[in-house]
């Protein structure tokens, strides 16, 4: 019998985003739905960056997420933009199935305290990924 192989970018439960910034397991069918490859990742990132490091220690993941938080209710000043991108690009290099961010974007709004981040990173398979969040940061 032969194997299909395995793809490097994964499979995982399928995550919605809501239009107010929460997340929960696609549920619209009987069955869970599954998110695979260039998708998946896409979706790992956003999970990543969205969640605060060290929130998951007791899961014995301790490093994982971002310092994204730390900047709420600061300021959106040069000097904390500059730090919130330098922020994303930390977290996306700690991503195994990340060969390189080739760019990151942090873009304030005329909605204070949001910021859209724009990333394009190379998975260690394939073309470039793009990705984009809006954070609220007030």
């Amino acid at each position: 019998m032969a194997t299909t192989p395995k793809d490097p970018l994964l499979t995982d439960l399928r995550v919605v985003f809501t239009p107010h910034g929460q997340a929960d397991l696609d549920l619209q069918t009987d069955e869970l739905e599954r998110v695979s490859g260039r998708d998946n990742l896409v979706q790992a990132l956003s999970l990543r960056l969205l969640t605060e490091r060290g929130e998951l220690t007791e899961l014995s993941h301790p490093r994982y997420g971002s310092r994204l938080r730390e900047l709420i209710g600061e300021p959106l000043d040069r000097a904390n933009v500059e730090l919130l991108r330098r922020y994303v690009r930390k977290c996306l290099l700690q991503v195994p199935r990340v060969a390189e961010v080739v760019t990151v974007r942090a873009l304030t709004t005329n909605i204070p305290g949001v910021v859209v981040v724009q990333a394009t990173v190379r998975p260690i398979t394939g073309a470039p990924i793009s990705l984009s969040l809006n954070l609220d940061l007030s």
